[in-house]
């Protein structure tokens, strides 16, 4: 075989935890079944188990065989049949009923625990182990032994599985369980004369404190408030809720009230009786229901015109409900006249404040139309001095144009009579350069000077 190159390993690796998280999730996506559901109980201890009746036609009381996870077990059933929706491969399965040699299989093995259990208990003080054993039970096949038992730590405890196996020539299991659940599995009589709570109906430990003892008022001895398993009793929870309640609406001791005896000073509460053992001022301790007692002293007037051969109230509830009546009326009328007067005040307030509106409103207006008529008067001026400026600006542009025409019409005949000038000028030069020609040179200038002459007449006359 060639070396594998490390693409090969990669894809590899790549492929087993594609595979694995697949595993994953479908155990995280379990499919949900509907089972027949069964309760029952084994013989070791009071709590009921729910199991997987199949098809099976099962009543209360019967005997069963169950698979269990040390091996097949006898169990009774404790409920009927139902429908339930639960996780698949979640529930165990019954077997099949008991029949005559599973019975007597049973009876047999009850037999051998018994021994089992002795000859255990004395190889454990032989070798003086600090545990305590509770139960040996044997599976329904015979295949295995297991003993139970409790203790503080670890312990070791492979020399005794030794002597065991040694005995009974079979598989031997220790199985180390807490006080509670050796109470449970044993079972027996409590300090109320009633079956263990664990070992009947309570199929969860709560945790319970000293606390709850002291809140209800017991006393702190261990062996009254210690149950046969050594620890606080698990009855302690169920008050302990009530006495919670119950315990926000009465006083707490030390306080200080008064009675009917005088002042008065809280030692203890009854919670359920909801009433207070006191000590009074001369050390005496009494009890009184919470109803009897006051937090505020009473008041001590007493009436000296009253008769006490007389009850004086069998006319004092008439006198009062009269003179409740006479206070209600006159207490209408005030009403009645308090509202009458706030409503005038209401009605003035409203006019006062219209009143100012109107004056407001009014000044408002008068400062609108002096604004308005200051703005016109303005505009008059500005028309007016618009129009004398436009007046000035015509007569100056008509002066200038004046002016202007003036400027013209010399500065024409000045160009006409420069032009001659310069005409007559050239015309000279030409002569004197030519020669002899002076005579044809000057009747041409006269000519062209008359022609000149002529074209700005009619000029002049056009203008």
């Amino acid at each position: 075989m060639g070396k594998r190159s490390n693409r090969q390993r990669d894809s590899d690796h790549r492929s087993s935890d594609s595979h694995h998280n697949k595993n994953n999730r479908r155990r995280h996506k379990r499919k949900m079944r509907l089972f027949n559901v069964v309760p029952v109980r084994f013989r070791t201890n009071f709590l009921k188990h729910d199991y997987n009746a199949q098809e099976l036609q099962l009543k209360v009381g019967e005997e069963v065989v169950v698979e269990t996870s040390r091996g097949p077990t006898i169990a009774r059933v404790e409920g009927h049949v139902h429908r339930r929706l639960l996780p698949a491969d979640s529930v165990p399965r019954v077997i099949r009923k008991a029949n005559e040699t599973d019975l007597e299989t049973a009876e047999r093995n009850e037999e051998r625990e018994e021994s089992a259990y002795r000859f255990a208990l004395e190889r454990i003080r032989a070798r003086k182990l600090p545990m305590k054993l509770i139960r040996a039970q044997y599976m329904h096949d015979g295949s295995k032994i297991v003993f139970y038992f409790s203790a503080d730590g670890r312990i070791d405890f492979r020399d005794l599985v030794k002597d065991l196996a040694h005995r009974f020539r079979t598989r031997i299991e220790m199985h180390q369980i807490g006080v509670r659940d050796g109470a449970r599995m044993l079972g027996g009589i409590g300090p109320c004369g009633r079956e263990l709570c664990c070992s009947t109906f309570l199929e969860s430990f709560a945790p319970v404190s000293i606390r709850m003892a002291k809140e209800q008022g017991l006393t702190l001895n261990p062996k009254k408030v210690s149950g046969m398993c050594g620890r606080l009793m698990c009855c302690l929870v169920y008050e302990q809720a009530l006495y919670k309640k119950k315990r926000r609406t009465l006083p707490r001791p030390g306080t200080e009230i008064f009675t009917e005896m005088g002042p008065a000073k809280i030692l203890s509460v009854d919670v359920i009786n909801a009433r207070v053992t006191v000590e009074l001022a001369d050390t005496n301790r009494k009890i009184f229901p919470v109803e009897e007692i006051a937090f505020e002293e009473p008041s001590t007037d007493i009436s000296v015109d009253a008769d006490p051969a007389e009850p004086a109230y069998l006319w004092d509830d008439l006198l009062e409900s009269v003179d409740d009546d006479l206070d209600a009326l006159d207490g209408d009328e005030q009403k009645q006249e308090a509202r009458a007067s706030s409503k005038n005040r209401s009605s003035s307030k409203n006019n006062a404040e219209k009143d100012g509106k109107d004056e407001k409103s009014a000044g408002r207006s008068r400062r609108r139309r002096r604004s308005r008529g200051s703005r016109s008067g303005g505009a008059r001026d500005k028309s007016s001095s618009n129009q004398q400026k436009n007046a000035s600006d015509a007569s100056s542009s008509s002066s200038s144009r004046k002016s202007n025409d003036s400027r013209s019409d010399k500065g024409k005949d000045k160009g006409a009579g420069d032009g001659g000038e310069k005409k007559k000028s050239s015309g000279k030069r030409r002569r004197r350069r030519r020669g002899g020609r002076n005579k044809k040179g000057g009747d041409s200038g006269s000519n062209t000077s008359n022609k000149g002459d002529q074209n700005s007449g009619k000029d002049k006359k056009r203008d």
